[in-house]
C-alpha cells in the first residue's frame, strides 16, 4: 500500500511539475498544450505516424492575421509582426519544439525573443 501511494504521489508530482514548466517553457508547443490546444489542432497527419510541418495558414486559423498580431505586439520595438519583410512564415521565428529565434537577427541585432 505504501509503495502504491509513493508511486502515485511521484507520478502526480511529475505531472504537476510538467504543467508548471509548460506554461513558462520557451517551446511554443508546450505553451499551446498548457492552454489546452491539442497537437492535432496544428499537426493533421494524412496517414498515422506521418510528420507534418505546420504552415502559416494553420497558425493564422487561430491567430487571425498579421495585422491582428501586429496590434498585439505594437508595444515591442521593433514590432516583429509589422516589418519590412512582410508576412513571413510563422516558423521563421516560432519553432514548435525548440526555443524560437528571431529571424530579424539574421541581419539586425534586436533584443527580442520570440515566444
Amino acid at each position: 500500500m505504501k509503495k502504491t501511494l509513493l508511486v502515485v504521489s511521484t507520478v502526480l508530482s511529475m505531472l504537476f511539475a510538467g504543467f508548471a514548466f509548460s506554461a513558462d517553457s520557451p517551446c511554443l508547443a508546450d505553451r499551446h498544450v498548457a492552454k489546452g490546444v491539442k497537437c492535432e489542432v496544428c499537426h493533421v497527419a494524412p496517414t498515422p505516424g506521418a510528420v507534418v510541418k505546420v504552415n502559416k495558414e494553420k497558425c493564422l486559423a487561430c491567430h487571425q492575421s498579421y495585422e491582428v498580431l501586429a496590434q498585439k505586439t505594437a508595444k515591442l520595438e521593433p514590432n516583429p509582426h509589422f516589418n519590412h519583410m512582410g508576412a513571413v512564415r510563422c516558423t521563421d521565428c516560432h519553432t514548435g519544439h525548440t526555443k524560437g529565434q528571431l529571424m530579424c537577427n539574421d541581419c539586425h541585432k534586436f533584443d527580442l525573443q520570440p515566444k
